[in-house]
């Protein structure tokens, strides 16, 4: 087992890869590296993260879900009014649907009874005309015959 202490090396005590000399890699002043924290705070800063990141992605969440919902309630209002407005046209139909069947049965009643009229009046003429062309013929020919005896004299 290796001990971090030995992996550990001074900026100094690196040694250079074999096949290249200080000369190739001219010294400069690189940063120094980062002091390391303890892990404890490490681990309690990316947990501080984690819960802020998800408190700002849960309250999007639930802003989304919000206008979700309301988008949802105007809809039923919506529907709500749509269904209403379809029981009232059903009403409405039902209605004029009675009164158009119950004119249309006024006006079947009433031409049955002009049909009645219609044949009793065919009876009566068909009981009357030849009585009525006789007489006229009678007429006429009493007519004939004043008019005879009027010529005469």
């Amino acid at each position: 087992m290796v001990n971090e202490n030995e992996l550990q090396y001074q900026e100094d005590e690196v040694p250079a890869p074999p096949g290249y000399s200080d000369a190739q890699f001219p010294a400069t002043d690189y940063p120094k590296a980062m002091p390391q924290a303890p892990p404890e705070d490490i681990y309690s800063r990316m947990e501080d993260i984690a819960e802020t990141l998800i408190d700002e992605r849960w309250e999007e969440l639930i802003d989304e879900v919000k206008k979700v919902v309301v988008w949802k309630e105007k809809v039923e209002d919506r529907l709500q009014l749509l269904e209403t407005s379809v029981n009232k046209l059903k009403e409405d139909f039902t209605l004029l649907h009675h009164g158009v069947l119950g004119k249309l049965e006024e006006y079947d009643t009433r031409m049955q009874d002009v049909g009645t009229e219609l044949k009793a009046v065919g009876k009566v003429f068909k009981d009357v005309v030849p009585v009525f062309t006789q007489n006229v013929k009678d007429l006429a020919s009493l007519v004939s015959e004043t008019k005879g005896v009027l010529k005469k004299k």
